[in-house]
């Protein structure tokens, strides 16, 4: 309702979907926004266009329609509110004088309904925008989280929409936040190792082409096809990592305040050998075929991004609960990509380029120190244990279960952080594809008891050897 102001009376509307509304039409929602998508357009480009409009109204349709699925089913009409949003961003240091500027701050950092529901709802279009129905949903959504992700900077930025978003993820930490968490990963993991693998592609492509007399040797066909090659790897180089420093500087800014779902058994593993792979590219051998001329031209940055995952580490290794102690331990037990030396190597490249500030180098020292003892610690503990029985070792992971649980359908037993990280993004059985979700699993206390008594045991033996 046009004067509308009260939240709490908007987000009760949300919920009850008035028949009228399911009378109207969707290209009047759609003419709607791309009338504002048009405006907003122009003002960019006529600054004083919108400046004594009234959009107080219009964010609030934003705003509300863009994370109601049920009023709106369409997800890409959802994700054009977004791009709205997006060009109203008052643009990178701008003056804040400006009429244009002023106005658009108000909206976002006064507007009564967005400070309380515009952070969740396009957290929710993030999950949502997952799957479409459309054949081109993979490469669509990234685009659309992209500016998701442009809007989110900007508002975290802004104390009370920071509180909102603290406050959010503090209620759906295990629910809700912890889904977004999880394809947040998911796609960082995915750009940017589509970007390592494209960096020495076009680093080869362009040392061949420095070498005239050979390139000028090879068929004008082959020369074509490798410089179309060259250009195809490039534009995808961009957009990946364009894409992926967005996601990175997300996690970055976020985990300062927020660390919850990041930590919790069915993550923790997960972020830590994310971690650990991209350090290993960044520090590790193969990061002198990550060189290539004129870095800035694919966006790529990467001393800005070993500061990131750096910060990343010690903020989730921050916590004083025993969470953060846990993340220190998932980085130490990652088999693929952890050695001691690789974070030795990443302090004296910090170091060296002087990327951190001393109270940072300080606690990275620390991180650094904590894992070497957690190394130390896992040794003594493989040896204490010895061989573990089968019927102890998760089936997928073949580590020792912590928390078994049986998954009703197969009545295979699993640990649970194991099968709970599995249906985070597949809410099915995974030995017969059968539906299945986290309160469906069954807890078997039994054989929680008996392997925490044969590892009381294999203590018991060890102390008196």
């Amino acid at each position: 309702k046009e004067g509308e102001t009260n939240p709490a009376a908007v987000t009760a509307a949300s919920l009850r979907l008035p028949r009228a509304f399911q009378m109207l039409p969707e290209f009047f929602v759609d003419d709607v926004t791309e009338l504002l998508l048009f405006t907003a357009r122009v003002a960019e480009r006529q600054p004083r266009f919108l400046v004594d409009e009234n959009l107080d109204v219009f964010m609030t349709f934003l705003v509300v329609l863009m994370g109601c699925p049920d009023h709106v089913h369409n997800p890409y009409l959802r994700a054009k509110m977004v791009d709205v949003l997006h060009h109203w961003i008052p643009p990178i240091g701008a003056s804040t004088h400006h009429p244009w500027v002023q106005k658009m701050s108000n909206i976002f950092d006064l507007h009564p309904i967005g400070t309380r529901m515009l952070v969740g709802h396009l957290l929710r279009l993030y999950v949502d925008i997952e799957f479409t129905g459309s054949n081109t949903q993979f490469y669509d959504k990234f685009n659309i989280r992209h500016h998701i992700g442009e809007i989110l900077e900007y508002l975290w930025g802004i104390p009370v929409h920071q509180q909102s978003w603290k406050l959010f993820a503090s209620e759906e930490a295990g629910g809700f936040y912890l889904k977004f968490v999880n394809m947040l990963v998911n796609d960082a993991i995915y750009l940017l190792d589509e970007g390592m693998k494209k960096l020495p592609e076009v680093r080869r492509t362009l040392e061949a082409m420095e070498d005239l007399q050979a390139w000028n040797r090879q068929p004008p066909q082959e020369q074509a096809e490798r410089e179309s090659a060259l250009r195809q790897n490039e534009d995808l180089l961009r957009q990946d990592l364009l894409l992926a420093n967005v996601h990175i500087s997300l996690m970055e800014y976020t985990t300062v305040e927020i660390t919850r779902s990041f930590l919790l058994p069915e993550m923790v593993e997960r972020i830590a050998t994310m971690l650990n792979y991209f350090l290993k590219y960044l520090v590790g051998p193969e990061r002198k075929q990550l060189k290539v001329n004129n870095p800035e031209k694919y966006g790529w940055d990467p001393r800005k991004m070993l500061r990131q995952i750096v910060k990343i580490y010690m903020h989730l290794a921050a916590p004083l609960t025993g969470e953060g102690d846990q993340f220190a331990t998932s980085v130490a037990r990652d088999g693929r990509s952890f050695s001691e030396e690789l974070f030795l190597e990443a302090r004296g490249i910090v170091d060296r380029y002087a990327l951190l500030s001393v109270e940072e180098m300080e606690a990275f020292d620390v991180f650094i120190e904590k894992l070497r003892s957690q190394v130390a610690a896992d040794a003594q503990e493989d040896e204490i244990l010895g061989d573990i029985p089968d019927d102890f070792l998760d089936p997928v992971m073949c580590t020792l279960m912590r928390d078994p649980v049986t998954l009703p359908s197969s009545k295979v037993v699993m640990d649970r952080s194991s099968i709970q990280r599995h249906l985070l993004s597949d809410q099915t059985d995974p030995f017969n594809r059968s539906r299945l979700t986290v309160d469906m699993l069954v807890p078997e206390e039994n054989l929680k008891r008996k392997i925490e008594e044969w590892l009381q045991e294999q203590k018991s033996k060890k102390l008196k050897t």
